[in-house]
């Protein structure tokens, strides 16, 4: 069986190029289409009723502009390996917003990069890849760290 559209999450991060590039593997070998995604956390900090409204917004172009760049060279690499991808920069929690792109987008296989945290973290923070693994409708890969 194989894959006819595979969506990897990026953000830039060492586990994210490793992911990116097991994404663009598979997409060969496939002859698959090839989606990079990012994902921007909204501004979350506990004091947000203190912080002007200007600042915040800035604060989420900044990072919009940063996540742009990130998948423009993911598109670069991409391309060297011949694969045409499209690219898209979204905005909320990782997990949901990638399987809602995967979902509406008909991607049959998620690609995310593992980043190790463990522990008392884990619980609190919790995982896009554990999330993803337990809740998205297509297969998830998680690239581990060599």
């Amino acid at each position: 069986m194989g894959y006819k559209k595979i969506l990897v999450g990026y953000d830039g991060s060492e586990p994210s190029e490793k992911a990116l590039s097991r994404a663009i593997a598979l997409a060969k070998e496939f002859e698959a289409e090839l989606c990079i995604v990012g994902v921007v956390r909204p501004f979350e900090f506990a004091a947000i009723d203190f912080i002007p409204p200007e600042e915040i917004e800035e604060y989420e172009k900044e990072e919009l502009t940063k996540e742009e760049k990130y998948l423009k060279k993911a598109a670069e690499k991409a391309k060297e390996a011949g694969i045409e991808p499209k690219l898209k920069v979204m905005e909320g929690e990782p997990a949901e917003e990638l399987m809602t792109y995967a979902d509406e987008n008909g991607c049959d296989l998620i690609v995310v990069g593992y980043r190790g945290v463990g522990g008392f973290k884990r619980m609190l923070l919790g995982s896009t890849a554990a999330n993803l693994v337990k809740y998205a409708n297509q297969d998830v890969l998680v690239v581990k760290q060599k």
